[in-house]
């Protein structure tokens, strides 16, 4: 791992600190459960926990960190990647689809997380080694080495995925990504999408649903909509982490 360029604030490693306490627990026991545990500790009392239900992945934990504006949301959510990885997944390595409001902010957040010398890509590589950082338009051309050697970061819009109308959309078009499915195994191609051949199509929704990966929402008080949703179960995750600079 690298050594950081920054520390972290004493609230954002609390904020952390109660996410991986989460996710480890969740792992022990279910999302739900470790939800209410965690906010009685926290709290004194156990809050209302809304259950996200992905197919052949049960109820997956999803939570949201609410931290005020200007308080550094996106260098927690490089952190939180980390988290989710070591204490949640305990894998190595995984798919990060890391979504955000805008077109700006794409490319704000796509720059800072490719450049080796900024904070919020050392505090990614901190969590989880060697990442790659992708746009969907770079993604869909992504040879199956990236996968399989690093964490991979695809940093799309939220708007890019909650279309009703799928075609023509970049994340259902077959592109550069067949390799990825040589050698699916059988059992696996019920949930996926197939061509008319009954096989998988090579298609980056169809990746996802593979690699179920970690899901990051910034600025989750705008992706709050029934497609939202149900786009985010349609690309099974194994978490949702949501950050936003909004109180209720």
């Amino acid at each position: 791992m690298t050594q950081s360029m920054f520390e972290l604030k004493e609230y954002q490693k609390r904020a952390l600190a109660t996410l991986r306490d989460y996710l480890a627990e969740a792992r022990q026991s279910n999302a739900q459960d470790a939800f209410n545990k965690i906010t009685a500790r926290n709290g004194g009392a156990a809050q209302t926990y809304i259950p996200v239900q992905c197919a052949t992945l049960g109820s997956i934990p999803y939570v949201c960190l609410r931290v005020p504006t200007g308080g550094g949301k996106t260098v927690m959510a490089c952190s939180a990647v980390g988290i989710a990885l070591n204490h949640y997944l305990h894998a190595p390595r995984g798919i990060v689809l890391w979504l955000v409001p805008s077109n700006t902010i794409l490319d704000q957040t796509a720059r800072a997380l490719d450049d080796t010398r900024h904070p919020y890509r050392r505090a990614l590589e901190d969590g989880v080694g060697p990442v790659e950082i992708k746009t969907i338009d770079q993604a869909m051309r992504m040879p199956r080495a990236a996968v399989d050697g690093n964490t991979v970061v695809i940093v799309a819009t939220i708007q890019c995925f909650r279309v009703a109308e799928k075609m023509g959309r970049l994340v259902y078009t077959q592109e550069g990504l067949h390799d990825h499915f040589a050698n699916v195994p059988q059992e696996l191609y019920s949930f996926l999408d197939k061509g008319p051949d009954g096989k998988p199509l090579a298609t980056l929704i169809n990746l996802f649903k593979l690699h179920n990966p970690i899901v990051i929402v910034d600025e989750a008080h705008n992706a709050r909509t029934p497609l939202t949703f149900d786009m985010l179960k349609d690309i099974k995750p194994r978490c949702i982490v949501e950050f936003t600079g909004l109180w209720s």
